[in-house]
């Protein structure tokens, strides 16, 4: 893939080309909960990023959080820090995330849950219904998962890969196993590990070395 940058000056067309090399891929792991309002934040800081490397990130998504898991007369039981309405919206998460099949859409369509307000605070039916109408999603066979069996078994997997974390807040995130500073800045760190960085992690640095080149033809 090849992009391409011209200026003209005096009829003169000078140009600048930048090979794009394909470049490898970040693991990206989210842990988080639907109504915890530092995840809401990350998962719009999150959507910025992947809008611009998105390709080069391996991204997965852990609705679960800080809940806990215990055994009542055989059957798992889970409770979740904000109650029972942030279960149903980790579920929903869960949900959508299993039937699209596709990790950033399902990231988008997740924040846009996160942020509706058309069900109260967040994650509900009725957001789910209003993202998949902006979105062209179908939300009805997300909400059947999340209130059917298949909801609580995601739920459940969900709960003991966040086990395995080790997790001790949300949100938290890893970067190819590393855990990631929520005060850093995610697409730069992303950067850092990928051998072949695209040009949009180094926007800043083409750009000055542009603006040089101009500034000395022109």
């Amino acid at each position: 893939m090849l992009s391409e940058s011209g200026a003209k000056d005096s009829g003169t067309e000078v140009r600048f080309s930048f090979q794009i090399k394909k470049g490898d891929k970040a693991d990206v792991k989210l842990f988080y909960e639907s109504l915890c309002p530092y995840c809401v934040d990350f998962h719009k800081r999150l959507d910025a990023v992947l809008k611009e490397i998105g390709s080069y990130i391996n991204l997965k998504l852990y609705p679960y959080g800080n809940a806990d898991r215990k055994d009542e007369n055989g059957k798992t039981v889970i409770i979740c820090q904000h109650g029972e309405k942030e279960c149903y919206g980790n579920k929903l998460h869960a949900c959508a995330i299993d039937q699209l099949k596709d990790i950033q859409k399902a990231a988008y369509y997740i924040t846009c849950m996160m942020n509706g307000t058309w069900g109260g605070a967040g994650s509900t039916d009725k957001d789910a219904t209003k993202c998949g109408e902006q979105m062209k999603i179908d939300s009805k066979p997300i909400k059947e998962c999340a209130k059917g069996k298949k909801g609580e078994e995601l739920l459940e997997y969900y709960g003991k890969e966040t086990d395995k974390a080790g997790i001790d807040g949300t949100p938290y995130v890893l970067i190819n196993e590393e855990e990631f500073d929520l005060n850093d800045d995610l697409k730069k760190d992303i950067c850092k590990v990928l051998k072949n960085p695209p040009p949009q992690c180094k926007t800043k640095e083409l750009l000055d070395t542009l603006y040089s080149i101009l500034s000395n033809i022109l």
